[in-house]
Formats: structure tokens, sequence, C-alpha cells
């Protein structure tokens, strides 16, 4: 913590030019890692509220789900294909 404040307020010496690599390096400040930790945080927390969205939205439908079948009561199975006219000994080959 202290560190980061003392390279945050380090002024450059007389002596240290701005061509100089080294004094470029000695003057950079030190990666926040406090923002990272609030980000990350952040990121967390949002993708927790939407996983659990996510259930609760799929718990309801599931239930709207009921309440309908249970409102329409029993069905007829509906057929998938349309009935064939071939004769009965006809050969199909799918493709």
């Amino acid at each position: 913590m202290e560190v980061d404040r003392v390279m945050s307020s380090r002024i450059l010496a007389t002596g240290d030019s701005l061509s100089d690599p080294g004094a470029a390096m000695s003057a950079r400040r030190a990666f926040p890692l406090r923002t990272l930790m609030v980000c990350f945080t952040v990121w967390l927390i949002a993708t927790e509220v939407l996983i659990f969205n996510q259930i609760k939205f799929d718990a309801k439908a599931e239930l709207l789900e009921q309440a309908a079948r249970a409102l329409r009561g029993p069905q007829d199975v509906v057929p998938t294909e349309q009935p064939s006219n071939l004769p009965r000994g006809a050969k199909m080959e799918r493709l």
C-alpha cells in the first residue's frame, strides 16, 4: 500500500532523463491490484445473478407449461409424417 503511494508520487530527479529507459521503468506506476479485485468481484456477482435468474425463469416456465397442459386436458397424438399413398407392397427408401 505504501509502495503504491511512493511510486505514484515519485518526481523525476534532475539527473533522470525521459529518454533514459531505466528512468521510464522506475517512474511507471504499479499495477492497480485493487481495481482488478473490484472488477472481478462485480463480474462474479453479476454472473451469479444471471445464473440464478435463469434458474428461476426455467422453473417458472416449467410450471406455466404444466398449468397450460392441465387446462387443455388430454390431447390426441398428432402424426409427424404425412400418410403415404403407396400400395402396401411398395418399398420406400429414405434419403
